[in-house]
């Protein structure tokens, strides 16, 4: 049962990419003409996604995490 862990987080990954955050429909990849890069795009509701997107929404969670650890504590935000 080796690497089972990581089939599955494979898989989770994998699901997230396939499934729009708005509104859970079918995420396809699409050649971008103008960057050359490869976008998500939702078939459903249109919303695309490319690299720059995910890392500033990988970015934003990270500054949350600090915040959300505090915010019971009666302390002040993070700055």
């Amino acid at each position: 049962m080796k690497g089972t862990a990581t089939a599955k987080t494979k898989q989770a990954r994998q699901r997230a990419i396939d499934c729009c955050h708005r509104c859970s429909g079918l995420m396809v990849a699409e050649l971008s003409t103008d960057t050359g890069t490869v976008e998500w795009h939702c078939v459903t509701c249109g919303d695309r996604v490319d690299q720059v997107i995910l890392a500033h929404r990988r970015h934003r969670e990270t500054q949350q995490e600090p915040e959300q650890t505090f915010a019971g504590s009666g302390r002040s935000r993070l700055n």
